[in-house]
């Protein structure tokens, strides 16, 4: 796949776009159109927390908190947006990377393990009702939270996934990441709604095209 400097691009998120499986794949398609016209979502850090409030990975209060800083410091939040998606991108290499077999690079490894650690510390253990729980400290709400628990969750969550059920879209001008959890372990399409469908369009149109060439040849 060529690399693309993608088009920042304004987009409010809705349901459509969480279709990765888990929350780091979503994150990742945040980008999309990888394989053709790339477009970034991410166009301030208040997208960025509209996309972690609609993907649920952190609760309403925590959000309003992180609002409430990137107000107080423009600047600062927009330093936090593009450590973000540096990590973003790092982490489309690494599981474009699995899916292929190849090994990503030690500085991405270094950021990824980095990014990892700060996730890690930014939690901690509480004991309540249900026994002993893991929570969100206090102290670890900063601009750069939402980036630490998508390099926290992609170890303790994305990793534990069978790493032949990780796919990329099929579709064109998509390149979007997923989990395959169907039963058969063949789905092709982030979504057959969407680019499974507009395939079938491109065979079914260039079939006709075909059909007409030969009918006047």
């Amino acid at each position: 796949m060529n690399i693309i400097s993608p088009v920042i691009e304004a987009h409010a998120f809705g349901p459509d776009d969480f279709v990765g499986g888990e929350a780091v794949l979503d994150f990742v398609n945040t980008v999309t159109g990888r394989d053709q016209t790339p477009r970034d979502w991410l166009d301030g850090y208040p997208r960025l927390l509209e996309w972690a409030g609609k993907s649920a990975l952190l609760p309403a209060g925590v959000l309003r908190t992180l609002a409430d800083m990137a107000r107080s410091d423009p600047a600062a939040a927009d330093d936090a947006l593009q450590r973000a998606k540096q990590l973003r991108e790092a982490l489309f290499g690494t599981v474009t990377g699995m899916i292929r077999g190849k090994t990503p690079s030690d500085d991405v490894m270094i950021l990824l393990t980095r990014g990892w650690h700060a996730g890690v510390a930014a939690h901690e253990l509480r004991f309540g009702k249900h026994g002993v729980q893991r929570g969100l400290c206090t102290k670890a709400i900063d601009l750069d939270l939402i980036a630490h628990l998508i390099a926290f969750r992609f170890v303790d969550k994305l990793m534990s996934e069978p790493h032949e059920r990780l796919r990329m879209c099929a579709g064109s001008n998509c390149a979007w990441l997923f989990l395959d959890r169907s039963k058969a372990g063949r789905r092709r399409w982030c979504d057959m709604a969407v680019c499974g469908n507009a395939a079938k369009s491109r065979r079914f149109q260039a079939r006709l095209r075909k059909e007409k060439k030969t009918s006047t040849s």
